[in-house]
């Protein structure tokens, strides 16, 4: 069975169910009220283009994630429901929404998300039978018992993919005469190159892996052109470093192939995409919020003396400094001191509305202006003051990877925890960790998961002073 076509038939289903959701909606509460299906059948079909591709960067139709039911229709869920929120705000911002009917709109969710869940059941059921019929195994012969071959059968088997199925290893000094293993890592040698043509005839073979050093570029060349007249898919394993690079994918440099070792997290549609949301969401937002930052401001001044506002130089994307805003938490001048010393339980330089404002994080709401202006995310990794950043860049690896995107007002290694004083460095690798985790794994669900945590982390106010 194959991945691309399993894949590509949950996505068309995905589509169809949610086509046939908002027509079973409509027929069901409005083909009596009365209403244009033209103008549902509109929206229905916005909904399908942006479905396809919130639920391609949701990670909804990467195969190996598919036998995950739980994982499948908690992202789903979280998905389906950004895509409406994605439509509410279109309607508001286009001034449409007094259009359509409220309870179509429910029902069309309500009944989408049954049916969605309900494919990813049947397709969860599926997957186990085909699995258990060993109809999703792949058989794989892996050329090479060297180094590359035993690094690469000693990398498998610490995965422990189900789905991969060694059937023999091959290698031409076999037939050289030289001093061969009957077995490695617990597979059996079979024979030469020669030997897998005819090995394949016979047997089931999905793929052949050849793990032997770029460097024998002729023997490469050789085995390759044996191996042309096999109906199989054919991979060249990296050399020995690949296994020091993650994920890597291959890109080009004019019609030359090369090894992508990194890549941009954001770019293109995502990086697109990724700005839409904060310039909609955070419009939307300052909206809503504006009466209690008129209230804070008020309260600040009556409190004590000195400015509404507190600005901070930090490191923003690409490491350039930004000016963030805030709202001033500590009696006026507290932070002249160029050491920049982060506040502690019972600081006296906070406030006594400040101590409230920073256990409950309100002190972080004016930097939605800089949201506004493209210099912070809604999401992204909390920026800090530019001499705790120069510390732990000297000290954590990886920490200055933090800048390749945007920082956020909140982020992942907020919601779970790791907000507030840090002033251990395992507290500032335990958010590093997540800050990284939260940059390869970059979605608009991703980012709506976090949004829906951050007030119910507040509410606690752990580890903030």
């Amino acid at each position: 069975m194959s991945e691309t076509v399993v894949t590509g038939t949950v996505r068309a289903l995905d589509s169809v169910a949610v086509l046939g959701s908002a027509g079973f909606a409509y027929f069901l509460y409005l083909s009596v009220r009365g209403g244009s299906p033209e103008q549902y059948l509109a929206v229905a079909g916005l909904a399908v283009l942006l479905q396809v591709n919130l639920f391609q960067f949701s990670s909804l139709y990467r195969f190996d994630l598919l036998s995950g039911l739980l994982y499948q229709i908690g992202r789903l869920t979280v998905a389906w429901s950004a895509l409406f929120f994605l439509l509410l705000a279109i309607a508001f911002l286009t001034k449409t929404s007094d259009q359509y009917s409220r309870g179509w709109a429910l029902i069309w969710y309500s009944s989408g998300l049954i049916a969605l869940v309900a494919l990813r059941v049947g397709l969860y059921l599926r997957i186990r039978r085909w699995a258990s019929e060993g109809r999703l195994t792949r058989n794989i012969a892996i050329i090479g018992i060297g180094e590359q071959g035993q690094r690469l059968l000693q990398y498998l088997g610490e995965q422990r993919n189900a789905d991969i199925r060694i059937v023999g290893l091959f290698d031409d000094r076999t037939v050289q005469g030289g001093r061969v293993p009957e077995t490695l890592e617990g597979y059996a040698v079979v024979g030469s190159v020669d030997d897998l043509v005819g090995f394949a005839r016979n047997n089931r073979i999905d793929q052949v892996v050849i793990a032997l050093p770029w460097s024998a570029e002729d023997r490469l060349l050789e085995i390759m052109r044996k191996l042309r007249t096999l109906p199989v898919d054919v991979q060249l394993c990296v050399d020995l470093v690949g296994y020091h690079l993650s994920a890597s994918t291959f890109g080009r440099i004019g019609s030359v192939p090369a090894i992508n070792v990194f890549q941009k997290p954001l770019s293109d549609w995502k990086l697109l995409i990724k700005d839409v949301e904060d310039r909609v969401l955070g419009m939307m937002i300052l909206l809503f919020i504006a009466p209690l930052l008129a209230i804070i401001a008020v309260l600040i001044k009556l409190d004590s003396p000195g400015p509404v506002f507190f600005r901070q130089t930090r490191y923003g994307f690409n490491n350039q400094e930004i000016d963030v805003w805030k709202f001033r938490t500590m009696w006026q001048d507290a932070e002249k001191d160029e050491t920049v010393p982060q506040a502690k339980r019972d600081d006296p330089r906070v406030t006594r509305f400040g101590r409230f404002l920073r256990r409950s994080s309100l002190d972080e709401l004016p930097q939605i202006f800089n949201v506004l202006r493209g210099e912070m995310s809604l999401v992204g990794p909390r920026p800090h003051a530019v001499l705790h950043n120069e510390q732990f860049a000297q000290i954590i690896d990886e920490y200055a990877a933090r800048h390749r995107v945007k920082p956020g007002i909140t982020g992942w290694a907020q919601v779970n925890g790791w907000r507030g004083e840090t002033d251990t460095v395992h507290k500032m690798q335990k958010r590093v960790e997540h800050d990284m985790h939260y940059i390869d794994n970059w979605s608009v669900g991703f980012d709506l998961k976090i949004l829906a945590m951050t007030p119910f982390v507040l509410l606690r106010g752990n580890n903030a002073y």
